[in-house]
């Protein structure tokens, strides 16, 4: 006769999947870096949003620049006002009449003389600097020349808002020399 045995088998060892916890652990990595990812992908949209309203701001002071650049006439002054189609952006010009000293630009404010520079004190360099000027004082300066130094501020809203529910504001600003017809 033949003898049937029937074996007990231990439910712990003969398993098939993953226990809980393993699975909590599975689950918590997994949100882990999709909060990661997450965080990256609205961090990428910020800064587009951030880099299109700079641009938006920099075509406009571009704009602003090359209305004041076509003016006949340019004289010193100041004006500001709201930019027309565009909500909370406003804009700020200022013109200065102002001097440019040559040699001060040039860097060159120690070490050798202007004269050694220009040439020296009646070289023709030195008087035409000095004819063009207006003035004597072409090698004491290394020429000064009159211009307009030209400012243009655009103003614009990022779209949040301080602490205090103010929204936030950024400045764009540019500037640049036209010379001085006398």
């Amino acid at each position: 006769m033949a003898r049937v045995s029937f074996k007990r088998q231990n439910p712990l060892k003969k398993r098939q999947g993953f226990t809980i916890l393993e699975m909590t652990l599975a689950f918590a990595l997994a949100a882990g870096w999709l909060l990661y990812v997450l965080m990256v992908v609205s961090e990428g949209i910020r800064l587009k949003k951030v880099a299109a309203l700079q641009i938006e701001a920099t075509h406009l002071a571009k704009i602003k620049m090359a209305q004041i650049d076509s003016a006949t006439i340019l004289q010193a002054d100041t004006s500001s006002g709201d930019i027309p189609g565009y909500k909370d952006w406003k804009f700020t010009t200022i013109i200065k009449e102002e001097n440019l000293d040559l040699l001060k630009m040039a860097g060159k404010e120690s070490g050798k003389k202007p004269e050694d520079l220009l040439g020296g004190t009646n070289s023709s360099m030195n008087q035409l600097i000095a004819k063009r000027t207006g003035n004597n004082q072409g090698s004491a300066t290394g020429g000064l020349i009159a211009v307009f130094h030209i400012y243009v501020t655009i103003e614009y809203p990022t779209g949040g808002r301080d602490n205090q529910g103010i929204p936030v504001k950024e400045q764009y600003t540019i500037e640049t020399y036209k010379a001085r017809m006398n």
